[in-house]
């Protein structure tokens, strides 16, 4: 069984709920060049799990998603009923949850194939919950 690292500075991080991540988030796909913004709410049906707005590559989506002990999950879609893509990371230890790293994966589209690529959010500012 691998052993998780526990940062001494933040060791309830695995406990994290939604309300933690509330905020305006930096979006970096280092592979593709691109970069944005999320912007992260309480989900207006669901309180435990959470809503956002991505500006990314010039396109604006929403998403909705959850975070679990540590496991941090994104549905994105560009026009509010089908699927685009999936945001699958993890809160980083070493920042204290001020990053989360994980993979994109963008799903097929006309005339355009899916990618899997990695993804880094850094919180932008200070986020109410903290």
């Amino acid at each position: 069984m691998a052993q998780t690292h526990v940062n001494p500075a933040c060791p309830e991080l695995a406990r994290w709920q939604a309300r933690q991540l509330y905020g305006r988030w930096s979006v970096e796909l280092p592979r593709l060049g691109e970069h944005g913004t999320l912007v992260l709410r309480k989900h207006p049906e669901f309180a435990a799990s959470l809503r956002g707005e991505f500006t990314l590559g010039g396109v604006n989506s929403i998403a909705s998603g959850d975070v679990e002990e540590g496991d941090f999950n994104l549905d994105e879609s560009r026009d509010g009923k089908t699927l685009s893509a999936f945001w699958t990371g993890r809160l980083d230890d070493a920042s204290c949850g001020r990053e989360i790293h994980g993979t994109l994966q963008r799903l097929d589209r006309p005339g355009q194939p899916g990618v899997d690529t990695p993804f880094v959010l850094r919180r932008s500012g200070v986020a109410s919950g903290w």
